[in-house]
């Protein structure tokens, strides 16, 4: 069951100067690191933008999983083809504590020279903007609460603000975060170094003493999408089925029809071929457009786990680590129903939102 018919019912009321109440949008910062599934994300985010249901300010690319400038001409190409074009793309200067792998980060090369994507050109700066100061202009003009911050890559560019302006806090009513692993297994490859742990998730490992900053220094409201709500995502099956079809259905819109060939062949000719690989990404933020589908949360006391044995591990309070904080997150375990699940990859592969 699920306690959401809307995103804005989640939300809940805003102060005056946010923009959470019955009449406002919710204002959305998207913050992503350049892997394929990070741009469904923003087809998502586009969509409900374009349909007047939220706000999107902005989309800070980090440099995480990812090669620039790969990340960044994917993304102004995205937002071309979106017809979002006004919409901001920034670039992160924050720095990943452990670095994904470059196997994983060539995927976005391989993004970028999909030959659909590779021939359609778009006005893009000779100089990305700045990622970091201008989430932290959008904040100090932001109202109290107002700002929903969706990210599917670490926390460390927003750590970075906040931890120099904590002011900036109270700017942002929540946080859904793709990341975490509770009751399964992470998703460190202990194939390509098998000193890593089976624990920690990529978007937590990638910079645990980030995530546990936030953890234990701010209040702001986490909703966590773990991998074990993500791994019930499959790309292969119903979802690559869906897709290839959309790329036979007539389209009036030219740029429409680019993308949908751009997204079957990212996700054919590079995730399907990676078995484990699933709509992790996607899970998060989709669920600004259709919470209805979601069963509802479980609140947990969670710590961040930063010593190096279990480092990235978002370990829950009784689980015998020692923490001197615990902090408490809704965390999404699950899909209402079998049947919102294919409800979910439905609209997601079709983009309907």
């Amino acid at each position: 069951m699920s306690l959401y018919s809307s995103f804005d019912d989640m939300l809940g009321p805003c102060d005056s100067n946010g923009s959470n109440s019955a009449s406002g949008k919710a204002k959305v910062i998207f913050a992503q690191d350049g892997g394929v599934d990070d741009y469904m994300g923003t087809i998502i985010l586009a969509e409900m933008h374009k349909k007047k249901k939220i706000d999107f300010l902005g989309e800070i690319v980090l440099n995480g999983d990812s090669v620039l400038p790969y990340s960044m001409e994917i993304t102004y190409k995205f937002h071309a083809l979106l017809g979002i074009a006004d919409i901001p793309v920034l670039l992160s200067k924050a720095r990943m504590y452990n670095a994904f792998p470059y196997c994983y980060r060539r995927d976005t090369m391989n993004m970028a020279n999909i030959d659909t994507l590779a021939e359609f050109s778009c006005p893009m700066p000779k100089e990305p903007l700045d990622g970091d100061e201008w989430l932290r202009e959008q904040l100090q003009s932001a109202g109290e609460k107002s700002i929903t911050y969706v990210c599917t890559a670490s926390l460390t560019n927003l750590a970075d603000v906040l931890q120099s302006s904590p002011e900036l806090e109270r700017k942002i009513g929540s946080i859904i975060w793709m990341a975490g692993a509770v009751n399964v297994k992470g998703n460190l490859d202990r194939e390509i170094y098998k000193g890593w742990n089976d624990k920690a998730e990529w978007n937590v490992f990638a910079d645990p003493l980030a995530a546990s900053w936030i953890f234990e220094h701010t209040a702001i409201e986490m909703n966590m999408f773990p991998l074990d709500i993500a791994d019930k995502a499959p790309v292969d099956g119903q979802f690559m089925i869906e897709v290839e079809q959309q790329t036979s259905r007539e389209c009036s819109d030219p740029n429409r029809a680019m993308l949908n060939d751009i997204v079957y062949k990212a996700y054919k000719d590079i995730c399907v071929s990676q078995p484990y690989y699933r709509l992790w990404d996607t899970v998060a933020v989709a669920f600004l457009a259709m919470p209805e589908l979601y069963a509802s949360p479980e609140r947990m006391q969670l710590a961040v786990v930063t010593t190096s044995e279990q480092e990235g591990w978002t370990a829950v309070r009784g689980s015998g680590v020692k923490s001197s904080y615990w902090r408490e997150v809704k965390v999404f375990m699950d899909f209402s129903s079998d049947q919102a699940l294919e409800k979910f990859i439905h609209l997601v592969a079709t983009h309907t939102f």
